[in-house]
């Protein structure tokens, strides 16, 4: 497909667009908590000021969703967060999905420490 650049009703001349290919991936610099923190709170619909007022709970869903993926990145910890929405079903009225989640990934989190813990007195069978 050509791409042809129109002005004032006339068309240029054909001018090639030329697509560099790298087998590299692309690099991406500057994902600090902060951003994914950032991002976790945009899945709520959570305004910037209102991010720090949640910042326990998404503290919290964030050590969780990084418990259950192999590669940290932002996408996979927003899939894991989306995921836990549909398995844990719809929060009761009027309590905010944030707090919902968060009370989950918390007991989760502290189940995931005992199992460990449970582990250590156990006899290897």
């Amino acid at each position: 497909m050509d791409i042809r650049i129109v002005k004032d009703g006339k068309v240029e001349e054909d001018k090639p667009i030329v697509m560099e290919e790298t087998d590299k991936e692309p690099v991406v610099t500057g994902l600090t908590d902060e951003y994914i923190r950032n991002s976790i709170g945009a899945l709520f619909d959570l305004k910037p000021t209102e991010i720090s007022l949640f910042q326990d709970k998404i503290g919290t869903l964030l050590e969780y969703a990084r418990s259950m993926v192999e590669d940290p990145t932002p996408e996979n910890i927003k899939w894991a967060i989306r995921s836990l929405q549909g398995k844990v079903g719809t929060p009761p009225l009027g309590e905010k999905w944030i707090n919902y989640l968060g009370k989950y990934a918390y007991l989760k989190l502290e189940q995931i420490k005992l199992d460990k813990e449970a582990k250590k007195y156990e006899k290897n069978i």
